[in-house]
């Protein structure tokens, strides 16, 4: 009897451990990771910054704020083109950036026992960041993503300084990121990385001409010739379109460039080239205008390329067709366009820049023909040579020349690949000793708010961070200047 009962009771046991074992495993999703580890936070954060990028970035004011393009015919002229801003306008690029791509990073760069992934993210963070600040100015940085309870349950974070907090985080940020690259295995990352499929010699680069523009962008107020000097000699960079950091579409439904995705889901591109770009173009013989923008293919300009002056499209036809107008070409707008985060021509141009201002052991006129030269390749434009020496970059013999120089071939590479940061850097070439984008080169829109020869110079702080966090700072207005625009 004893026997029997012991029996029974193993068996009961037996039975219950099944049970519950069937249990926890019919509860488990096998589609869902009980914890996402570092490849799938690093695919997460990458894929939002695709669309923070592509979409909030280059395909919002910076569009016509670059005046690469204007509006054009279709629907009522919109107000970023009259330079109308509402707090509400800038919403989403502010809760992307902070809510998706850095939270995702930011867990990395705590969590993960990978130096390679901890030095992708940091790189990936400093370039999200420094977007913030060049946009907005002063912005959380060190309280912010501490929400959680381990981080101090920050909810309603301070911001920081751009000037003395912020940009020289960027570059202690970067040097941590390129001491994690430097230990880091290079089979440990894979295709989770969108962007070079865990090359970390690539990432290497990146980090260093990301340091470049973050010490470059202050040169009008605050040089950094010594930082920028002892880079230049010792870093590896961004120097080839091999080397270039993009985020790759395939055209796919489901997979699409984000700013082709967002356009065709709305009115489609209804753009115009910008008579600001094409003018300049022109008036340089510059035969990348016909691979930005397409030829007119009706009208009095059929066969030519026809854009119109900047924010005056009511003084067009209403009923002309868009077909007599250039629009973007399948090189700036289609569905397989690659997100560029950083060019090699952006990069080459930053080392004439810092050769002509510093003395740095690159030449400046070299430096400033393979950045041309570099754009011309890419978009499969023959000659540049005859292009690069009708410039005459030998003989530009002031600093301020050079700087011209640079500042009007870097605006124009930019186009079509690169809006936003094209917008940026015209902030920065306008600068007292030349004012050669407010006088030479911009226009102004008929219907802006603003005074003739005023534009643009930061986003207003978005409608959701100033009603949701008491510590948020005043308002601004769009004229004020980031702290790095003299």
């Amino acid at each position: 009897m004893k026997n029997k009962i012991n029996i029974f009771l193993i068996l009961l046991l037996t039975l219950g451990f099944s049970c519950n074992d069937s249990l926890e495993e019919v509860n488990i999703d096998p589609n869902t990771f009980p914890s996402a580890g570092d490849a799938q936070i690093l695919s997460s954060a990458i894929g939002f910054m695709g669309y923070i990028v592509e979409t909030d970035l280059n395909y919002s004011e910076s569009f016509t704020w670059s005046q690469y393009y204007t509006w054009g015919i279709g629907v009522s002229i919109g107000n970023e083109e009259r330079y109308v801003s509402a707090a509400g306008d800038f919403n989403g690029y502010w809760q992307r950036a902070y809510a998706n791509s850095l939270v995702d990073l930011n867990s990395i760069t705590k969590n993960s026992t990978s130096a390679a992934y901890r030095g992708i993210a940091n790189v990936l963070k400093v370039y999200l960041f420094q977007g913030l600040v060049d946009h907005f100015g002063d912005i959380p940085f060190t309280e912010a993503i501490s929400g959680a309870i381990e981080d101090g349950s920050i909810l309603t974070p301070n911001s920081d300084s751009a000037e003395t907090v912020i940009y020289p985080g960027l570059v202690t940020i970067l040097d941590e990121a390129l001491s994690d690259l430097a230990l880091a295995e290079s089979d440990i990352v894979g295709n989770d990385d969108f962007i070079y499929e865990g090359d970390i010699t690539k990432w290497i680069k990146f980090a260093n001409s990301l340091k470049l523009r973050v010490l470059m962008r202050t040169s009008e107020t605050s040089p950094q010739a010594s930082a920028v000097q002892a880079l230049i000699s010792s870093g590896d960079f961004i120097e080839s379109i091999d080397d270039m950091p993009f985020i790759p579409y395939s055209g796919n439904s489901g997979d699409q460039n984000p700013m082709f995705a967002r356009a065709e889901f709305g009115v489609g591109m209804f753009y115009f080239a910008s008579n600001a770009s094409l003018n300049v173009l022109q008036s340089l013989n510059d035969p990348r205008a016909e691979v930005l923008y397409t030829e007119a293919t009706t009208g009095t300009f059929a066969g030519q390329l026809h854009g119109i002056d900047q924010g005056t499209i009511d003084d067009e036809p209403f009923t002309a067709p868009d077909t007599d107008y250039s629009l973007a070409s399948e090189y700036a707008y289609s569905s397989t366009k690659p997100v560029i985060l950083m060019s090699p021509w952006e990069v080459w141009f930053l080392r004439a820049e810092a050769d002509a201002r510093y003395g740095t052991s690159d030449d400046a006129e070299t430096a400033f023909s393979t950045a041309i030269e570099l754009n011309f390749s890419y978009m499969e434009v023959a000659d540049a040579a005859s292009y690069i020496s009708s410039l005459d970059f030998a003989g530009a013999t002031t600093l301020d020349e050079q700087i011209d120089l640079i500042a009007v071939q870097k605006w124009i590479s930019l186009n079509g690949t690169q809006e936003d940061e094209g917008w940026i850097e015209t902030r920065r070439f306008d600068r007292p000793a030349s004012r050669l984008f407010t006088d030479g080169i911009f226009q102004t829109p008929p219907l802006s708010v603003l005074p003739s020869g005023s534009f643009p110079s930061a986003w207003l702080y978005p409608e959701s961070e100033r009603s949701l966090n008491p510590n948020a700072l005043p308002q601004r207005e769009i004229t004020d200047a980031i702290f790095w625009d003299n």
